[in-house]
């Protein structure tokens, strides 16, 4: 039997599955804040397990869109991206036991941060980004993903304004995604940080994640992408401040 700590867990898998179905990103987000909002589970395991679960999520998306992948963009945001996620990895490490509160209240202020971008809808640039912001975006991104598994955020912002069709952009997202999700997990499984826990809540989270990616995709396009965004945003700033008050429930 299911105590209740793991119901609510695959609640919020569910939900951040389907958010990130439709939006791109914010799935280890809304986990990530959830989870720790709620005192569920450690942090460091709940960004484990977060990992894996993007990269299941990521794989199943892109199973009918890898041919759509701009590697132009993804070469250079990767070239910062992957060193950056090593160090965040690290970061998280060494900090998690005697500042705990101050990495859960940064992690506050990085979904507040998501959450404004999400709201935002900039015209895209007349013409693409160069080098130096792709690199700073991946090295942002690897650093968020390393510490909470959960980066997707600059990187859909600066995807979303570059020249590019959607499914372009959405296709080269999930697999910066993707790369971010199993370059990390590789460090933590070298690192020797996967444990029993993580694997029986990651068994428990792929079945509804696969379910929830396709059906979400399925009626996509039923689902207004502005009501979406909205609540979100409202969903994001919530369990930001929520984190950044230094309360807790757990």
């Amino acid at each position: 039997m299911l105590d209740i700590n793991s119901l609510v867990f695959l609640l919020l898998v569910g939900l951040g599955a389907m958010v990130q179905t439709i939006t791109g990103f914010a799935m280890g987000l809304i986990i990530m804040g959830g989870v720790t909002a709620l005192g569920l589970a450690p942090l460091a395991e709940t960004a484990a397990v977060v990992s894996v679960i993007s990269l299941v999520n990521t794989l199943v998306a892109l199973r009918r869109c890898h041919k759509l992948i701009n590697f132009a963009y993804v070469r250079l945001i990767a070239a910062t991206l992957l060193p950056a996620l090593i160090a965040g990895v690290l970061i998280l490490d060494y900090f998690v036991a005697d500042y705990y509160d101050n990495l859960r209240m940064l992690l506050g202020g990085v979904i507040v941060s998501a959450g404004i971008l999400l709201m935002l809808t900039p015209a895209p640039y007349q013409a693409p980004s160069g080098p130096g912001v792709k690199m700073f975006a991946g090295l942002t991104a690897g650093l968020m993903g390393g510490m909470y598994g959960a980066g997707g955020a600059p990187l859909a912002y600066l995807m979303y304004r570059q020249p590019l069709a959607v499914n372009v952009v959405r296709a080269s997202l999930l697999f910066l995604f993707s790369l971010s999700t199993s370059g990390r997990m590789l460090v933590v499984g070298f690192s020797g940080q996967i444990n029993s826990n993580i694997v029986l809540l990651s068994l428990l989270a792929i079945p509804l994640v696969i379910l929830v990616t396709i059906l979400t995709a399925r009626i996509n396009h039923l689902l207004p992408d502005a009501l979406v965004r909205r609540f979100v945003f409202v969903l994001l700033i919530l369990l930001g401040l929520f984190l950044l008050s230094g309360l807790g429930l757990g």
